[in-house]
């Protein structure tokens, strides 16, 4: 029985001497994986391209070869389609958001929180709304999506699209400086249907060289 007390007293006693040690030394800072995978996660939600794509694809079983279904051989399609899914675009991205990571990774923690504060949140709403607005040709208005926000969300995510210190996240999301305050809401419209046309093609493109799909097949 003394032998059982003494080797207890020594588990609490070291467990003691480990949560001394940590409550001094402040919360552990989350490894370079586990802010890579966070961050990751945070840009899918920011820019949902995956969720648009299984809209699509839900609509065509053809899709997104519809216009030329002979360009590709089945096996090269149910590969794209693959690759155009939320699963495939966060494998794709989560390679952009390491490269990120090590590139800068006094300002990573920072970004997380910015996200995390509502941005993703926010932009992820309004870039699913304009695409199922467009996909039923039932718009909604931005109040409509940003309405029941937070002010803090909407700080955040006004920080997110036009501070200068996140133009390195808003590039690393594919939107650059696409939106600005100096701009018309038209002009802003404008540049954000660019930047997304643009962002899908660079997407597109990087699942077509997974899948083998060649250019010149495309435009036979």
């Amino acid at each position: 029985m003394k032998r059982a007390i003494q080797s207890t007293a020594a588990l609490l006693l070291a467990g003691v001497a480990l949560f001394a040690t940590a409550h001094a030394a402040g919360p552990a800072k989350p490894s370079k994986d586990a802010q890579t995978e966070r961050l990751t996660d945070l840009m899918v939600e920011l820019v949902p391209m995956g969720r648009i794509f299984e809209m699509l694809a839900k609509d065509d079983p053809k899709w997104p070869m519809q216009e030329k279904p002979q360009a590709v051989t089945p096996v090269q399609l149910s590969c794209l389609r693959t690759e155009l899914t939320t699963v495939g675009y966060r494998r794709a991205k989560r390679t952009e958001v390491a490269a990120y990571v090590a590139a800068n990774p006094s300002s990573v923690a920072d970004d997380v929180k910015l996200l995390e504060g509502g941005a993703a949140a926010l932009m992820g709403r309004l870039m699913m709304a304009g695409a199922e607005g467009e996909r039923t040709g039932v718009k909604v208005s931005e109040q409509e999506v940003l309405g029941g926000a937070s002010p803090e969300q909407l700080a955040s995510f006004m920080a997110f699209m036009t501070a200068p210190d996140h133009v390195g996240l808003r590039k690393l999301a594919g939107i650059g400086n696409a939106f600005s305050g100096e701009k018309s809401a038209e002009e802003n419209e404008k540049s954000g249907e660019a930047a997304g046309e643009n962002l899908a093609m660079q997407v597109m493109l990087r699942a077509m060289g997974t899948c083998k799909v060649s250019m010149e097949s495309l435009l036979n």
